[in-house]
Order: structure tokens, then sequence, then C-alpha cells
């Protein structure tokens, strides 16, 4: 054989990695081969030696690629660029309606295309390209950060390497579904059931676990695939021809070597929507993947942007879920689980049954009233489904259920099972609680809480860990968690605590110090306070320091001034901010009077706990702070949900009605008796123009950001 220069070797690998990443798209993507097995396998081997002989040849878009890197000791963790968000849900056709009304409201626009897709049940990929080659690639996690699976999602053979077409753009982030067929899936298991391996619950599963293989030869051994769904971002050349619809984004997607689902289809209203439900369920039986309801969104993608997100949800997306698989077993007892604030919460322990893909044991109550209502006891033969096919639940007596004659109503305890406190009834809540705030079953639930990855995120400190340190006595608050950085030794003796995972564990408390203050907030377990009235909280106080200030005045609160309803200082401040109410700032109160609280918290700052300070920004100001707005009549180029968006975003308050409180009345096409009321109470109006003027005038100075947070700092010293 002549040996090749290396510039005849350049280019012969350039061939073959074009023409194997072409039959790979051909195969895998389109269904269409071109070329033989025994074809392809020669030309992947001639690359291999050819790199093997020329390492400076080796690329990460090369074919080769796809067999797996060395494991890994862990994932890295990936910020999303932007939020992979989560889909809210509806079950029948007045939901799906009411969806449909609330979208065309807040955009004004009665009639709307809708995309009507798969939703695929596997697990959600975010997959990012620079100058046509893959990068990264990350699983969803929570939405904001996820796992580096790079290596993994290399190895699955319908996800390109490298973009194809002439119009691919520079910069392209794309989000998708990764899965394991169905068929693969169960020949896969009767091969590990062969060679007396544990063989997989259901292929979702199978999937989660295949791409989440630190040694991604393992996963390049798994037949996994992936459908590519949406574009996240967009850039670099060819970024003005990307098309304005969901639909022609799955086009383009395709064309770019991405395997698409085939099964999607336009619908111009519900009507059309319902059919394409129907038509996804007759078809369901027939598909080689898992899939659990049919995705709605809106088609066009400007209306897409100005609907924007709730929470975590798109405005303009939603997935009709197929009605959940039902199952009979045997309710074998009604247990009392104890929740950090105290909550009794009756759970049921089922024989197990297989249902909706998994086994199931236990299934939620949720109170005393739902078990009188559905009627159900220990010893009933009951009917099982998973919710959402996520939570099992149960929906009461099966058909035939005979009861023993001694068979008794459930009655809630009147003691905590975890400490025999007394529990009695929180008529606001509606739950029973124990009183005990040293109750071991609160604490140790707090603890778990806090450590959690919704609040600050310690990885390594799960449930299992957080109950053994609390029974040995190394916490018993969530600021004794800091004082494990000092007890290496004392950990390690721990059963089944190598050093690794101590040292692993030390460093993840180690960097929880500087998490922010929304995820301490979150973390502490006021009750009422989630992630969304945290981050509302947080941005008000801004920093550590004036948290602290702050809920130590509201701890000697019979020494300050009240205001005009007899509230103390705290609420008075809590419920001036925009989205919190009452119920909450009363609970953030009730917490903050508490001794114990206000020790964990300066504990916390004693032990390094120091979130960064929350600046204020020159791209999020609030000039319309203390003002408050009535939108009135038309606008034409913005509906007056948007407009309202708009007022709150820079800290302005919205109201239905003009008094003499009212700062202005911004007034569109027919604005109807509210402009009548605005001129006899002397209310400034504005026209669409001038409140578009106010919008784009410009943010605060540096200067006068400096100022601002000196001053707010100020108010809790």
């Amino acid at each position: 054989m002549i040996a090749m220069t290396s510039k005849s070797a350049e280019m012969r690998a350039a061939e073959l990695r074009e023409q194997l990443n072409r039959a790979n798209r051909l195969y895998y993507v389109e269904q269409s081969p071109e070329m033989t097995d025994a074809q392809w396998d020669a030309m992947l081997r001639e690359l291999q030696t050819l790199e093997a002989e020329n390492p400076e040849l080796l690329t990460i878009d090369s074919p080769t690629q796809r067999v797996g890197a060395p494991p890994s000791d862990g994932f890295a963790e990936v910020v999303h660029p932007s939020p992979m968000l989560s889909l809210g849900n509806v079950f029948d056709r007045e939901e799906l309606e009411a969806w449909h009304r609330r979208v065309s409201e807040y955009v004004e626009v009665e009639r709307f295309d809708m995309s009507c897709e798969l939703k695929i049940d596997g697990l959600a990929i975010s997959i990012r390209y620079e100058d046509g080659v893959l990068v990264q690639a990350a699983t969803r996690g929570d939405g904001i950060r996820g796992e580096d699976v790079t290596a993994n999602i290399r190895t699955i053979k319908s996800i390109p390497l490298q973009l194809a077409g002439d119009d691919a753009p520079t910069t392209l982030e794309v989000r998708g579904e990764v899965f394991f067929p169905i068929s693969a899936f169960e020949k896969f298991n009767a091969e590990r059931a062969e060679q007396g391996l544990q063989t997989y619950v259901n292929p979702r599963n199978s999937a989660s676990g295949s791409l989440r293989q630190l040694d991604s030869a393992e996963t390049a051994a798994r037949p996994l695939e992936a459908f590519i769904y949406s574009i996240s971002s967009f850039s670099g050349d060819g970024a003005v021809n990307r098309p304005t619809t969901q639909s022609g984004d799955l086009a383009a997607l395709k064309d770019w070597g991405f395997k698409t689902n085939p099964w999607s289809r336009v619908a111009i209203d519900l009507d059309g929507v319902a059919a394409a439900f129907e038509a996804a369920g007759s078809d369901r039986p027939d598909l080689d993947y898992g899939i659990d309801g049919l995705v709605i969104k809106v088609d066009e993608l400007a209306l897409q942007t100005r609907l924007g997100t709730v929470g975590r949800d798109p405005r303009w997306a939603t997935a009709w879920k197929f009605p959940a698989e039902q199952v009979t077993t045997i309710l074998n007892e009604i247990a009392i689980n104890v929740g950090r604030t105290g909550s009794l919460t009756p759970y049921a322990i089922l024989e197990p049954v297989f249902v909706g893909g998994v086994t199931v044991s236990q299934a939620t109550l949720h109170n005393a009233d739902v078990i009188a209502e559905k009627d159900i006891r220990a010893g009933d033969l009951v009917i099982v489904q998973r919710a959402g096919d996520v939570i099992p639940q149960i929906v009461g007596p099966a058909p035939g259920n005979k009861r023993d004659a001694d068979s008794k109503p459930f009655e809630m305890p009147d003691s905590c099972p975890a400490c025999d406190s007394a529990a009695v009834p929180d008529d606001e809540d509606v739950v029973i609680r124990c009183v005990n705030g040293r109750c071991p079953a609160q604490t140790v639930r707090l603890l778990g809480h806090f450590a959690s990855r919704g609040a600050m995120d310690i990885e390594g400190l799960g449930e299992k860990l957080v109950s053994v340190l609390y029974a040995q006595e190394f916490v018993a608050d969530v600021s004794d968690i800091f004082d494990l950085t000092d007890r290496r030794d004392d950990l390690i003796a721990i059963d089944r605590m190598g050093e690794i995972s101590v040292d692993n564990l030390l460093k993840a408390i180690q960097g929880s110090k500087k998490q922010s203050l929304p995820r301490l907030i979150t973390g502490l377990g006021i009750p009422h306070v989630g992630s969304e009235n945290a981050e509302l909280i947080a941005g008000y106080y801004r920093s550590f320091e004036a948290l602290i200030g702050s809920f130590s005045k509201a701890n000697i609160w019979r020494h300050i001034p009240v205001d005009d309803e007899g509230h103390p200082n705290l609420i008075g401040k809590l419920t001036g901010i925009e989205g919190i109410g009452p119920t909450i700032a009363e609970s953030v109160q009730d917490w903050a009077q508490l001794t114990s609280n206000l020790k964990i918290l300066i504990n916390l700052r004693d032990r390094g706990v120091q979130p960064p300070l929350i600046a204020v920004r020159a791209d999020n100001d609030l000039r319309f702070e203390g003002l408050r707005f009535v939108v009135t009549g038309r606008l034409e180029s913005l509906s007056r949900q948007e407009a309202q968006a708009r007022i709150k975003e820079l800290g302005g308050a919205v109201s239905s009605s003009v008094s003499k409180k009212t700062s202005y009345v911004i007034i569109g096409a027919d604005p109807g008796s509210k402009y009548d009321t605005a001129v006899r109470l002397q209310v400034p109006v504005l026209e669409e123009d001038q409140f578009l003027q106010m919008l784009d005038e410009s943010p605060l100075e540096p200067q006068e950001i400096q100022e601002q947070e000196e001053a707010q700092k100020s108010l809790f010293d």
C-alpha cells in the first residue's frame, strides 16, 4: 500500500467523514440508505485507521466519535442559555378551550393556527451547534441547569454531528427528546435476561439510564433514538432566513439533518386539534415509541414571543394528556406522613401493582376529606391510576369490592406519629399539624428540603443521608450542615461513606455558601413561601444582611410601629411587594418572630453563608414604582395584558378601576366610561404613543443605580 502524504490523508479523511455522515443521515433519519452495511463498515475502518496514524485529523464531528469516550467521574453542570420550560396540561376539550381562550385574550387575536405534535415519553435534551458542529448537549435537569451528556449524545446515530445544508445557521441550539424504541427495548431486555442481568421496567427509564451512563461506550451499545422538535436559539449566517412558524421550524430542522417526528399537523381551530388528538390516540398502539398525549403550540413564532411564559410554563403551548391507565389492587394500610411544616398527610400503602409503566406501592390521599369523599378504607379493593402518567392516585373502590364486617372509616390521628405531640387542625390550611416545632420528622424533612436542588442544591446530601446525620446527632438544624466541613473523619466513619463521597459532599456544602438569596429563602421552608415568592422577597431585600436586619425587628415587633391597620411593620413592608399577599406576609412574620428561626439565620451568616448582593440593574429598573395605572380601550401596538405586564415589570401597579389614587389612565380606541371618570377626577390621561414613549425612556444611569443600592441597604440597618 502506498503511504499517503499528510495532505492526501487530510483530504481522504474529510471525504470519508462527509460520506459517512451523509450515509448516517439517510439511514437513521430519512430511512433511505444508499450503501450496504459492509460498505459503511469498510469506510469507517478506513477512517479509524487514518485518524490513528494521523491524530491531528481527528475532529469532534467524526463518525468514529460515536463509539463513546473514556468513562467520566461525573457529569459537569450546564446552565441553559434559556430555560427548558415545562408544559401545562389539559385533560379534556373544556380545559383545552379555556387555554385557547386565555391565549386569545392575552394577544387579542381570535384565530391562530396551532401545531399539533406527539408528546414523546422520553428524556428532554438540549443540543448546541457552533459553525455547524455539535459542541455540547445537556439534559433538562431542573430547567435552568442540566448535566453535560455531550459524549453520550454523540453516540446516538440519528443526531447529526455536523449540520447538513448550506443554509444552516452559524450557532444553533435545539431541543428534543431521547427515547428507547419499544422494539429495541424488548430485544435489549431479552438479551439482559439471558445474561442473568436485571431488566429495565420501561423504555423511558431505560432511555434516561442509558443517556446518563458515565461510560459513554455503554450508551453507544444501546440503540437510543431522538426526535428534535424545536429551535431555542438561532444566529449568524442564515439567521434571517429562519421560518416564521413552528411547523416551518420542523421542516428546517429536517433539512439540517435532524430526525423530526413525521407525525405532526397544523390545526386552524379547536375542532382540528380534537381530530388530531383522536388520531394520535388511534395511532398510539402502532407506534414504536411511547407517547402520553398531544402537544399543542401556537404555530406563529411571533405570537409565541408575545405570549411569553408564566412561571416555568410557556403560555403558547400546552399538552393534552391521554386518560390515565387504571388497574385494581388492595389498599393494605392508610399511613401518615409528617411534612416539613408539621402537616400530617395520609397516604396509601398498596399491594404492589404495575400501572402506567411502573410498579406502584404507594399513592397520595391528600387529606381526610378526600378519603371520606372517595369512601376508601384499609383492606378495600381499589382502582389505581397515575395522574398525568406521573403521580399515583386512588380513584375509589373497585367494582365488586367486599369489606370485612369490622371495617371502619379512616380518622386522622390526634397525635403526631413521629413524636407523639398533639396534632391540631389548622383551619386556614385545612390540615392537621404537629405542634412540636422540634419534631424529628419535620426537622429531617426541612433538612432535606434545604439541601434539595430547588433550594441550596447541596449535591450528595439526599434524604437518606440527612436521616442518618440527624439520627447520629451530626445536625439539628440547617445551619449545622455547614459545621460538617470540620468533621471529615467523623463522616468517613459512617457506614457506606467513603473518602471520595465525603470530599465531594464537603465541596458541595462549601460551594453552597455562595448560593443565591432566593434559593436560601426557599430552603428555609417558610410556610407558603415557594421559589416564586422567595424571588419576590429576595428582590425586595437584595442582601442577606438586610433580610436578617428586618427579621430581627420582626422578632421584637412589639417595640416597632405598626401600620394603619395595626399590622406589625414587617407585614406592611411585605404586602407592599407586588405579588405578596397578607397570608404570605403573615406567614413570614410568624416565622421571623420565633427566636429559634432568627438564631438559624445568624448561625448561617456566622458559618460563612453569604449570598451575592442582588444589584439593581439598568435593564431591569423600577421607574414605575409607586405609580398606579389603569389601561382601557383597544391598543394598536400591544394588547392590554401586554401593557399591564410591562407596567408590572417596571415596578408599577395595575388597577381595573379609576380612583383618586390612580396615577395614569392609558387609553386606546373606544376607552369607555373609565376615560370619563379620569377626566372627572382629573387623573392624567396617556394616549398609546405617550405610554410607549414612557416605556422607551432611558434606564437609570450607573450612579443612580449605586445610590439606590446604598439606600436599599440602609433601609434595614
